[in-house]
């Protein structure tokens, strides 16, 4: 019995750091997919030969990996040409959590990642 309450008390003290990591680590997945997939809209641009203009209306369209829930708000466009080069802008992506990033897109490779 005693053995049996000390592992139950080792669960209760280590399972809700395990959940909270667990989510954590999920959350920051969604991250990293949503910024390999903002950085590769030059590409995108390039390779589809067209120019893409990444709005707040086109953004779940254009960003697949978009969760629900989240919000991208975008100042203006941040306009890739069919070229592959980017024009620079502003995105603030929100999390369902609440959690925000503001990502700074300079031209001419507009990457999300720091």
């Amino acid at each position: 019995m005693v053995v049996l309450a000390l592992i139950a008390m080792i669960a209760g003290i280590a399972l809700p750091n395990f959940m909270h990591a667990l989510e954590s680590y999920t959350t920051q997945l969604k991250w990293n997919s949503l910024s390999a997939e903002i950085d590769g809209l030059p590409f995108r641009a390039f390779s589809e030969s067209r120019e893409i203009q990444l709005t707040e209306a086109s953004a779940p369209q254009l960003l697949k990996s978009l969760p629900e829930g989240w919000k991208v708000s975008v100042p203006g466009a941040v306009r890739y040409r069919d070229n592959g080069w980017c024009e620079g802008g502003t995105l603030r992506l929100q999390a369902d959590s609440g959690e925000v990033r503001e990502l700074t897109l300079v031209a001419p490779a507009c990457s999300a990642s720091p």
